[in-house]
């Protein structure tokens, strides 16, 4: 539904909502004619049903819920865009947000901080992470669709070039060391950690993971959730689990020296360490630990290589990038990953030793095999599986 002009229409009641309303009827529903419409407040709950149900059919990753000024909206995060849906009385949306707390365990009557929470799954199979911040028209909230069956990526499905997967292949072939992931929220860094830690699992060896929150479950795998907004911290946790025997261990991300110390601490102990770091370039996380604090000699000892990534939207196959219902008439359908793959050899190990700069370290590891996120851009476009455009987009 195209945004529309409500600042006459705030005393529309928010009970003029209810589960009769189908996605084609949702769409074109109006303001103006919603006195016709009472339920009661079933009608929010049944709405926010209707609206994560919507999301869940449509491939969204996260919904927004936003106040403003005069109006509140309802964004879908499809494909890594941003999408407007419908437009909203204030209240209606203060309405859902309050769903959406009683749903996630939170506190109703505190407006004015943060809050962190989680929907588990019900009857959409999926688990929402809950994130709720004050602005100063009101509250917005965000919703990350999480956890199903549809979310679950095979590592042989990441989107690897046929290069880029054999190199991956060869990095998590090591039994012993830190592997980094590393790219810009929501690059799919998580995605290509939990491919890598499935193909990795079996009963022979003994997985522990750190995170905040936990996202994606495996079975087999122990998966220990930090609470960081209650001020836990990581690194007590990685001295604990140490003391169980781990043969890998995947900490969710390397966020101050303290954690990144303990990670490479840990590798340098015997056991492969999996984790991410928000940087730009496979190259661009080793100048990053060095900027943490850590000794040079002890990263170019520990680390064992670096996958960097971005994520592109695909040209859908039915149309072509024409648009039909299938991609929503976007011209796209899905996502697939740009990466880059960094192995440190002994050689780029010795320039990390002598703290040689960025550009000295990326213009070795290309001459070693190393694919740049753009030249796998390229390859991609040149298979017609995404445009020159998205990859400008991206990187």
């Amino acid at each position: 539904m195209p945004e529309k002009n409500c600042k006459n229409q705030q005393q529309v009641n928010i009970d003029y909502f209810s589960s009769s309303m189908s996605h084609k009827e949702r769409t074109n529903f109006s303001l103006a004619e919603s006195s016709q419409i009472k339920n009661g407040n079933q009608g929010i709950s049944n709405y926010l049903n209707s609206l994560l149900q919507e999301a869940i059919e449509t491939r969204t990753s996260d919904i927004h819920l936003e106040t403003g000024l005069e109006v509140g909206r309802i964004r879908f995060r499809i494909d890594g865009v941003m999408k407007i849906k419908y437009s909203y009385p204030i209240n209606m949306i203060k309405s859902l947000i309050s769903r959406i707390k009683i749903l996630s365990d939170l506190d109703i009557t505190i407006t004015n901080k943060l809050q962190e929470g989680a929907i588990l799954a019900s009857q959409f199979d999926q688990d929402i992470r809950v994130s709720i911040i004050p602005t100063i028209h009101g509250e917005n909230a965000v919703l990350r669709i999480l956890s199903g069956k549809n979310k679950f990526v095979k590592f042989e499905n990441l989107g690897f070039s046929e290069i880029n997967y054999k190199l991956a292949n060869r990095l998590f072939s090591v039994n012993q060391g830190l592997i980094l992931l590393c790219g810009p929220t929501g690059s799919g860094k998580t995605t290509t950690l939990f491919a890598a830690l499935d193909n990795l699992n079996s009963n022979s060896v003994n997985i522990i993971t750190l995170e905040d929150p936990v996202e994606l479950r495996i079975p087999g795998i122990n998966q220990i959730q930090v609470n960081t907004a209650a001020g836990e911290k990581f690194t007590p946790y990685l001295r604990a689990i140490l003391r169980h025997d781990p043969d890998i261990i995947m900490v969710g991300e390397l966020r101050d020296e303290e954690t990144a110390s303990m990670a490479v601490r840990a590798a340098m102990t015997g056991h492969l360490v999996l984790s991410t770091l928000h940087t730009t370039s496979a190259v661009g996380a080793v100048i990053r630990l060095l900027e943490m604090g850590l000794p040079a000699f002890l990263i170019a000892d520990t680390v064992r290589g670096v996958i960097a990534q971005r994520l592109v939207r695909c040209l859908c196959q039915l149309c072509k990038g024409k648009g039909c219902d299938s991609c929503n008439e976007t011209g796209f359908f899905k996502r697939t990953a740009l990466q880059e793959v960094l192995l440190l050899d002994t050689e780029i190990a010795k320039m990390i030793q002598r703290k040689e700069s960025k550009e000295c370290l990326e213009k070795k590891a290309l001459e070693r095999g190393m694919i740049s996120l753009l030249r796998d851009g390229e390859i991609k476009v040149a298979k017609g599986l995404t445009t020159p455009a998205e990859i400008r987009r991206v990187i």
